[in-house]
């Protein structure tokens, strides 16, 4: 699933002429090309702003990913300014957008936070797992290789090897040149798995390939 950006640098007008322009032109996000501090203020904007919007109306993937950015922001704090690190408030944007927006890449982030939390309750574990799920089947890539990585090596879950490696298939396909877990991820997994697994992950992929064509 690829994010089309725009920078806001490069359109004039004022916040709300601006976010018509974007979202008419199908972009999905914006780029904010200033200091943390006031990115954030200005993706605070958005949020604040449009919050309540339908989440099929034109801008709601823009603002779906302002809360995103902003949840990131919480999560690790902005140095030297009123904005600390605050994960539970992250957590909240996140909620938000993936459940009342239901974008993929904050089902992804609110996943890793019940993930990758220390001594998660199995509770807690199967929330995660099932937003993983979720932006997995929408084509997020990050979300896809950490499901497969889960899958194939049975963590905390049975292991699935052959949907595993099914999933890590289609992260790398998408993976950025700097996301080189994933590529390394797909590349022990393909190493070790059986005929068996590599010919039941190929039917899987060409099922699901032609699920999102039909």
């Amino acid at each position: 699933m690829v994010t089309r950006s725009i920078a806001t640098v490069s359109l004039s007008g004022t916040l709300e002429e601006k976010l018509r322009v974007i979202a008419a032109a199908n972009f999905d996000a914006v780029e904010i090309f200033e200091n943390d501090l006031l990115a954030f203020d200005y993706f605070s904007r958005i949020a604040n702003a449009h919050a309540e919007d339908s989440p099929s109306a034109p801008q709601a993937q823009i603002v779906a990913n302002a809360f995103v950015a902003l949840g990131r922001y919480y999560l690790s704090g902005i140095p030297n300014s009123k904005v600390k690190s605050d994960p539970e408030r992250a957590r909240e944007m996140f909620y938000y957008a993936a459940s009342y927006f239901g974008n993929a890449d904050a089902q992804y982030d609110l996943a890793r936070l019940y993930l990758k939390t220390a001594n998660a309750t199995p509770s807690e574990f199967t929330y995660g797992a099932r937003w993983l799920g979720l932006a997995a089947q929408k084509g997020q890539h990050q979300a896809q290789a950490m499901l497969g990585q889960m899958l194939f090596n049975g963590d905390r879950i049975p292991p699935q090897r052959a949907r595993g490696l099914m999933w890590l298939t289609l992260a790398c396909e998408n993976a950025g040149p700097d996301e080189s877990w994933i590529k390394e991820s797909y590349n022990r997994a393909i190493a070790s798995a059986s005929d068996n697994d590599r010919a039941m992950a190929l039917q899987m992929l060409e099922h699901w390939v032609q699920g999102r064509r039909d």
